[in-house]
């Protein structure tokens, strides 16, 4: 429950902010009808697993780091061997690429329909919930069930399971799915693209709050959209390596807070689907290009149509690897454990996800650094209300939390990785 403090000792109580990942307090204070304080206060981060994976063997950092985050935890588990493998300088091979795609497609699709039809979606209908929801508009909560469900099934088939992928490994995969069961695939992913392209259509056609600003966004550049591969770009055409994040981004403690908190050139900036179809767009599939020009780059409600668009782009890319793979069996390949440090930054469905490991000759992790999307969101998030809340100073109140609460889900924020609530402490005199 939030508390508002009004002259006169006037007190509104609000309800707390759902559906979103995390545990986060927002602090608003109006002086005479003035924004004099937004703060954005973060509770728990990666819950300390950098330290966690010290001293831990090689093998051990792709298992231990996908539990950061149970819904997009193969993102985690392929950016942690991909950081292995920096350090060790391995190749893999190109079934290896595929198969990741694959992963990172499927886990994609997870991530991009839960938020979109179970947590954001109640919002543009007037319902607190998915379940209630459901009562009038079972189709579009099917919809995402059934899509959900699908990407479900493309990480178990590769991954081995649902959750915390099993299967990849340093230099491959110990388990190459079987053939038959990706044919399957093949043909539920071409049955289900129009529940795709439907939820593209849905989410294009909301109404958003208009709402605009102007900042700079970071993704991975590639031929197709690929969720592991690529150069990290933003608009402008500023490409640098992996290893020289530490000179482009300033990462930092929040003040009061165990939150990381980075910053480009000292200023927020974003990352996640808008970001990427911004800075690589025309990547997308023929069928997912066709809604770029139903997207407003500039107002960050807009990533919800841009994760829809993701999700259709995902479909495209699926059903074209499954209809060209011809899975083979085939060892890891081989590589020698040495002393070095690896740094990998792949896309999670939320943005940018940094892994860099120093590892002995020995095979232990001495050093690890991990920066998450929402690490990398967060101070925009926090601009993105002071500039839209005076504009709501005369609203209702129910107007303000409900557009406040839009655009905080609109990121999609993972503020801890467990499902906790965003308390509200709004002030006023």
């Amino acid at each position: 429950m939030a508390l508002i403090k009004t002259k006169g000792n006037k007190t509104i109580k609000l309800n707390h902010i759902t559906k979103i990942e995390g545990h986060a307090k927002l602090s608003i204070k109006i002086e005479k009808n003035k924004l004099k304080r937004v703060k954005l206060d973060v509770y728990e981060s990666a819950r300390f697993f950098e330290s966690l994976i010290m001293c831990r063997k090689y093998t051990e950092l792709s298992p231990l780091t996908s539990r950061i985050c149970g819904t997009c935890s193969p993102s985690h588990a392929i950016t942690s061997l991909m950081a292995t493998e920096d350090a060790f300088g391995v190749k893999v091979s190109k079934q290896t690429d595929v198969l990741r795609d694959l992963l990172l497609y499927g886990t994609t699709i997870q991530n991009h329909v839960m938020h979109l039809c179970l947590l954001a979606m109640p919002d543009y209908f007037g319902y607190e919930s998915a379940i209630a929801m459901a009562s009038k508009h079972k189709d579009k909560v099917l919809m995402g069930l059934n899509l959900k469900k699908l990407g479900n099934e493309l990480v178990t088939v590769v991954g081995g399971r649902e959750i915390h992928p099993i299967t990849a490994v340093v230099g491959g995969f110990s388990k190459i799915p079987e053939k038959e069961r990706l044919k399957d695939l093949l043909i539920k992913f071409k049955k289900a693209k129009k529940l795709a392209k439907a939820s593209v259509d849905l989410f294009a056609k909301l109404k958003y709050p208009n709402f605009k600003r102007e900042t700079q966004a970071f993704g991975l550049t590639n031929k197709t959209h690929s969720f592991h591969k690529g150069k990290i770009n933003c608009v402008g055409g500023i490409c640098f390596q992996e290893k020289d994040y530490n000179t482009i981004f300033d990462e930092h403690v929040k003040k009061g807070s165990t939150a990381k908190v980075v910053l480009y050139k000292g200023k927020p900036f974003f990352n996640g689907a808008l970001a990427r179809l911004q800075v690589n767009g025309n990547s997308l599939s023929k069928d997912a290009s066709k809604y770029l020009n139903k997207i407003d780059f500039e107002n960050p409600y807009h990533n919800n149509i841009a994760q829809a668009v993701e999700v259709l782009h995902s479909f495209d890319r699926i059903i074209e690897i499954l209809e060209t793979l011809k899975p083979k069996q085939e060892d890891v390949v081989d590589y020698k454990v040495k002393a070095g440090r690896g740094v990998a930054i792949t896309e999670a469905p939320r943005g940018l996800l940094l892994h860099d490991y120093t590892i002995s000759k020995d095979g232990f992790c001495r050093h690890s650094n991990i920066i998450t999307p929402t690490a990398q969101n967060l101070k925009q998030m926090e601009e993105d209300l002071k500039l839209m809340i005076p504009s709501l100073l005369n609203k209702p109140e129910s107007v303000l939390k409900r557009q406040v609460e839009m655009l905080i889900r609109a990121y999609d924020p993972c503020f801890s990785c467990s499902s906790h609530f965003l308390e509200w402490d709004i002030e006023r005199s």
